[in-house]
């Protein structure tokens, strides 16, 4: 048998525990394009190029542009995180305690997301896609044997644009890890770029994302946990640092409608219920999701592959 668990116990919040440090998760909302569906799948359609024709002066059937229609398909993927809790251990706690759990779920469940969408680009950067027009897969820059630089974050700004990414609402996004913001910050054209984007985006709001926007491209600085792509993937570093340095981490630029996302349902806000058939009555916390994420459009989507660092060096 369960019951809900006393509401006094879910909504008393004050930030005095101490947490290990984690990302708080849910930065790339908003970054990607939603699709149509339900019942477990999400389906992103895909209309390809119309060229005109000169019209010869006779009277002759038409030339056939009908364009074609690709529909990229995802099914969706099911998560939760859960925590017991005893009901002993909760008459020890304080309320700052209990919202901790609380808290260590939500972001649990929202970090998902994140991680989603970045598995999403890089399986579409290795991958070909079923499109039925070209290209068919997304340009990759770098070896992995260089460190960022500005010159590469042009390339692949210019390479997006170039190819005819010009609504003004549909804006580049590229995560990258604090130690590539630093190195690209050597040089005064991004130390000294001010964020243009949207502001009601989680990490627009966030004070500790870092963000510049160059040439209508959202830089933001994520995390070490974000990037776990390439030989030098977080996790990797020794000595207490997180990427090894002799490797290389793979990051992805993409244009919101090149890349889908959608949440089918989402309960980030912890629900408890209590358990008296369990010795005890101990209390469950859970939160959930069921979500899936795609890339839509090559042309969109580029993949940097530069050096993994820690540390930022000043260009020669």
């Amino acid at each position: 048998m369960t019951t809900e668990a006393p509401k006094w116990y879910r909504e008393k919040i004050r930030d005095m525990v101490r947490a290990r440090y984690q990302a708080r998760g849910g930065y790339l909302d908003g970054t990607m394009v939603q699709g149509d569906g339900g019942a477990g799948e999400v389906k992103f359609p895909v209309i390809g190029r119309v060229e005109s024709y000169e019209i010869s002066g006779a009277i002759q059937k038409i030339t056939n542009t009908n364009p074609a229609l690709d529909m990229i398909k995802v099914s969706m993927r099911d998560f939760e995180a859960s925590a017991w809790m005893r009901v002993e251990d909760a008459r020890r706690q304080g309320p700052n305690e209990q919202a901790a759990v609380g808290r260590a779920l939500s972001a649990a469940i929202r970090r998902r997301k994140d991680t989603l969408k970045l598995e999403a680009a890089a399986n579409f950067a290795d991958g070909v896609s079923t499109l039925t027009d070209a290209p068919s897969t997304p340009l990759a820059l770098g070896d992995g044997t260089s460190r960022i630089d500005i010159l590469n974050m042009m390339d692949a700004i210019d390479h997006i644009n170039g190819a005819g990414n010009d609504d003004d609402d549909n804006m580049a996004f590229w995560p990258i890890p604090h130690s590539w913001m630093s190195q690209l910050e050597m040089y005064e054209e991004i130390k000294n770029a001010d964020y243009r984007g949207p502001t009601d985006l989680p990490f627009a709001s966030s004070q500790k994302v870092k963000k510049r926007t160059i040439k209508g491209c959202h830089i933001l600085a994520l995390p070490n946990e974000y990037f776990i792509q390439g030989t030098g993937k977080f996790g990797t570093g020794s000595n207490g640092r997180a990427f090894d340095d002799s490797g290389y981490l793979d990051t992805f630029m993409w244009v919101k409608d090149a890349m889908g996302a959608e949440a089918e349902w989402e309960k980030d806000d912890m629900s408890i219920t209590t358990h008296a058939d369990y010795e005890g009555t101990p209390m469950l916390g859970k939160v959930g999701l069921s979500g899936a994420a795609v890339g839509i459009l090559p042309e969109g989507v580029v993949k940097l592959r530069f050096k993994a660092i820690n540390s930022a060096t000043r260009p020669a």
